[in-house]
């Protein structure tokens, strides 16, 4: 870990953390059904107002047009061999039929299968029946191959809310193409079975009837503010306040947890400031309020923010172990703090609806990654894929009507709520940022060699090892001269923190996007150097020697870009340390 990091402030603000508080918040929105656009979330973001002015923290309600899909009704009615209607739920984003409704057969299809391109299957005019709970690739895929519509199945007895929109945030005039054209069920797992049955004794023909209201809403979006004493740049601390139904653990209990957070720094002069975010249009919008706010903020967010801590599932009844995903240059000091702060382990080696734990993945208004933020979440969970922990182990009742108030467990919000506090004590109050971008140069590294395919790939990994070798060097260098000058008492250090944050700019959008990052990444699975895409290997079978070219020609310009990004970084550290070393750079402004 990088030294000198406050990690002592934190354990004053922990002690001043008060549950009752925390309680009030949460009784606060319980009740309200806070979707997207609704009177319940206008209720909602009002209370949030309120709180924030109480505490004396600056706090401005914008206010946007976002794109949002709220699902309404979605059954099946079989019609052969039988006759029985099946009342199940339909997606945020997924299509409405006609008042009959869209007829076909039934055809049971392997999830895997369907998002197999190589894979032939016959869909057309044909509903697909999947076992999966529904999400953007499986509807995309079941749209291109011609199915009439889609039946989703859960894993358990319960209906799961969500979205098949690939589209991040409200479409452009591109990306609104993308968005599927395609009726969504889901039905549970037993009356899957049943349909199976069905199908096993020969064909079934069925009709979905589902409704949506898909709109532009003029959508409200509480932000608070804390200025820092010595720096202007700021750790943005966000949730949704959104939900489906009532969603007192997703999401009014980290609506609670960041309440807190800014009372207790309201009362201090940090450092480096704070922005509180509370989203909306996170569930039935695919995480619109913070792409709006990414989107409006751009350049300010670029120049001035750090790192982005998105709180989401706190407070779960049942909850054992620490779930996480971050970036790179915040792991150490991530562990470090749960370590430090909170009872519980981390969760590892398993794998969810969501996604593992490690680096962040397409979810949790991910919205940042183009502005360079660096990203952290974390918060307590059951275990994913039990009857009690649900697909995420956000708990079976995740992302249904039965996420009440009976499902928090105030002392594991209390215990997440120390941890936060102690990322936030660490970012804000120490006189460097806690970022070591030695790890992402590390991350950079492996997944360049992960990504070889081709003996031209091998050749492009080996040229680029050189610059690797001097970006890590040189920020080892830069680390330890300050480390060397530096004491956790002394003021922030802006010109390492410059250097810091311009790290951040390059590398953060070069290891997490493919497209440029003024944009988004679309919601699916994602890895790390997604710009260089899945190589066709020498001799693979079916592949074209065209289309073999063509992802030639594209991940040459992705190593291209590469390359540039790491001769810009080294130039970056190479320009500090020589004017450091020189004495033109102070610590602070003159």
């Amino acid at each position: 870990m990088i030294e000198p990091i406050d990690r002592t402030t934190e354990t004053d603000l922990a002690e001043a953390i008060d549950p009752d508080e925390l309680r009030r918040h949460v009784d606060a929105l319980v009740g309200l059904e806070r979707v997207s656009g609704s009177e319940d979330e206008r209720r909602a973001a009002d209370y949030v107002m309120e709180t924030l002015d109480s505490y004396g923290v600056d706090a401005t309600c914008e206010e946007f047009d976002g794109y949002v899909s709220v699902p309404e009704r979605g059954a099946v009615t079989v019609t052969h061999p039988t006759r029985r209607t099946i009342r199940g739920i339909t997606v945020a984003f997924g299509a409405s039929t006609p008042p009959p409704g869209v007829h076909g057969e039934l055809v049971a299809v392997d999830a895997d299968d369907l998002l197999d391109p190589e894979r032939h299957l016959d869909l057309d005019g044909a509903v697909a029946l999947v076992d999966s709970l529904p999400n953007p690739s499986l509807a995309v895929a079941a749209d291109d191959r011609g199915a009439a519509a889609v039946v989703c199945l859960s894993p358990n007895a319960h209906h799961y809310e969500g979205s098949v929109s690939p589209v991040w945030g409200t479409p452009t005039t591109e990306t609104v193409e993308d968005l599927p054209d395609l009726p969504v069920v889901q039905l549970t797992a037993g009356e899957g079975e049943w349909l199976g049955e069905k199908l096993d004794a020969g064909p079934v023909e069925l009709t979905v009837r589902t409704s949506v209201t898909t709109e532009l809403r003029t959508l409200p979006c509480p932000v608070g503010r804390i200025n820092g004493s010595e720096s202007d740049r700021y750790f943005v601390v966000g949730n949704h306040i959104d939900s489906w139904h009532e969603g007192v653990t997703d999401n009014a209990t980290a609506v609670a947890t960041t309440l807190e957070l800014a009372r207790l720094f309201a009362e201090r002069e940090p450092k480096r400031g704070l922005v509180f975010g509370f989203w909306p249009a996170h569930s039935t919008g695919r995480y619109a309020g913070s792409a709006w706010y990414a989107d409006e903020y751009w350049q300010d967010l670029r120049e001035n923010g750090v790192a982005y801590l998105h709180i989401d599932l706190p407070g779960l009844t049942g909850a054992n172990e620490i779930w996480y995903q971050h970036m790179a240059e915040l792991e150490d000091e991530h562990f470090d703090a749960v370590r430090e702060a909170v009872s519980f382990g981390l969760q590892e080696g398993v794998d969810s609806y969501l996604g593992s734990v490690g680096r962040p993945a397409r979810n949790s208004d991910q919205s940042f990654w183009g502005t360079g933020l660096s990203s952290l979440l974390s918060s307590a969970r059951l275990d994913p894929g039990t009857e009690e922990g649900g697909p995420i182990g956000g708990g079976w009742w995740w992302h249904t009507p039965a996420d009440t108030r009976d499902k928090v467990d105030f002392d594991v919000l209390h215990e997440e709520t120390k941890l936060y506090v102690a990322l936030a004590a660490r970012i804000c109050e120490s006189p460097v940022l806690p970022h070591d971008y030695t790890a992402t140069v590390d991350d950079l590294r492996r997944s360049l060699r992960d990504r070889v395919r081709t003996e031209g790939d091998a050749a492009r990994v080996d040229g680029l090892e050189p610059l690797l070798d001097e970006l890590e060097e040189g920020i080892e260098a830069a680390t330890a001269l300050i480390e060397r000058n530096t004491t956790v008492a002394d003021p922030v250090d802006h010109a390492f923190e410059d250097l810091q944050v311009r790290l951040g700019n390059l590398l953060v959008p070069t290891l997490y996007m493919d497209r440029e990052e003024y944009d988004q990444e679309p919601k699916g699975p994602i890895g790390l150097l997604p710009s260089l895409g899945e190589a066709v290997a020498d001799g693979r079978t079916g592949a074209t020697e065209r289309m073999h070219r063509f992802q030639e020609v594209k991940r040459q310009r992705a190593y291209n870009r590469v390359e540039h990004r790491l001769r810009e970084a080294s130039d970056e550290v190479g320009r500090f340390l020589r004017r450091r070393r020189s004495g033109d750079v102070a610590a602070t402004p003159n």
